[in-house]
């Protein structure tokens, strides 16, 4: 899921990021982390899993299955001939 909304879920469950962070006992910045998954914490990403109803598969599904939207370098030469 996309991190605004796992947020979102949050929201619609009565909970803040914040809140969240004071339940567990750590910084906002952690919560903040797991959400847009920059960081991992079993503890956190089990509680967001918890409240939301979700798995934690489902919020953050492994990076083997996420698409990946990049341009390749053959796709970005030339792509603009108006700037060569």
């Amino acid at each position: 899921m996309h991190p605004e909304q796992i947020k979102a879920e949050l929201r619609m469950k009565g909970i803040t990021p914040s809140a969240l962070a004071d339940e567990l006992g750590v910084a906002n910045s952690s919560v903040s982390q797991v959400i847009s998954g920059r960081a991992t914490s079993a503890r956190i990403a089990a509680r967001i899993a918890q409240i939301t109803g979700k798995s934690v598969d489902a919020l953050w599904p492994s990076r083997k299955d996420r698409v990946v939207l990049r341009r390749t370098k053959s796709a970005q030469i030339g792509s603009n001939p108006a700037r060569a």
